[in-house]
């Protein structure tokens, strides 16, 4: 039931690609690593407004979070198709947010993935404000 559509609203994240090393002008590396996001994914999910009791069993008493996103399992799959598309605990979100980018190219996202647990029709992922 969380799942209808007039409970979903529309979010974005991107998905960590990895580290590379930074060069600076001159094309020396610094020895300095850059984190590398995957091109920005969207889409209309079921987003709670704070953490409730009923979702806490899923993951646990230890782990603090401030939101869940669900998704049903078919639209969790769908997006892991290609590696680049998968939600993984390394993955940002954009809630409350516009998808924005600083100066660098790194995302000014507001929420990082906490957990990620699959239960028999729905993945939930907890989220946690950054």
């Amino acid at each position: 039931m969380r799942n209808l559509a007039r409970n979903k609203r529309p979010i974005a994240w991107v998905n960590y690609k990895g580290n590379e090393a930074y060069e600076d002008e001159s094309h020396n590396l610094s020895g300095e690593k850059i984190v590398k996001y995957y091109p920005l994914k969207k889409g209309d999910h079921h987003v709670t407004g704070a953490t409730g009791s009923s979702m806490v069993e899923v993951f646990g008493t230890d782990i603090k979070y401030d939101k869940v996103v669900l998704f049903t399992k078919d639209e969790f799959h769908k997006t892991g198709v290609d590696k680049k598309d998968h939600i993984t605990e390394n993955s940002v979100f954009f809630i409350d947010v516009k998808p924005a980018y600083d100066n660098n190219g790194m995302p000014m996202y507001d929420y990082v993935v906490k957990r990620i647990a699959e239960t028999i029709n729905e993945v939930v992922i907890a989220i946690a404000k950054r």
